[in-house]
């Protein structure tokens, strides 16, 4: 393989990493969310509920009520504290920031200085030393991202990460 061909594949393999750490990022913040946002909501109401059963003390239904979103609520607190998809957020955000730093260090000595073994060698230990510290993408989220890189007509962005 000639060198171009090797710097091209590094380019595009940098840009999927990039991008694909971005994706999860957001991935993991929407989860997040579907999960937090029903537990303060569900929080709430309970809060609201023990309040009205102190007053309706013989209702059944609200008796009912409280007991299903205590046990909601825990499930879903229980969920959130173990998937901790905030936290992996976050990881994947600064995967994304390293890949991007490695790749635009790779373009600028494309730009501005000849490409020689040494700047591999470099560019190649900077990108393996982030592929040590990121985190494991989510199946199939690299190949579906490298699919809108390849056809940037399913990708209304133009390709670009």
């Amino acid at each position: 393989m000639a060198p171009g061909e090797l710097i091209g594949q590094w380019l595009q393999g940098l840009g999927n990493s990039h991008r694909a750490h971005y994706e999860a990022a957001k991935y993991y913040e929407r989860l997040h969310l579907w999960i937090g946002v029903p537990t303060v909501v569900m929080s709430a109401a309970l809060g609201t509920t023990v309040f009205t059963s102190l007053q309706h003390a013989d209702d059944a239904w609200i008796k009912t009520l409280m007991a299903v979103l205590s046990v909601s609520m825990i499930a879903l607190t229980s969920l959130q504290t173990f998937f901790k998809h905030s936290e992996r957020a976050e990881r994947h955000k600064t995967a994304a920031v390293q890949y991007g730093e490695v790749r635009r260090e790779l373009e600028q000595k494309l730009q501005f200085a000849s490409v020689d073994e040494a700047v591999t060698k470099m560019i190649r230990e900077k990108w393996d030393a982030a592929d040590r510290q990121a985190p494991v993408l989510p199946p199939g989220l690299y190949e579906r991202v490298q699919a809108l890189r390849d056809n940037p007509l399913q990708n209304p962005s133009g390709g670009g990460a």
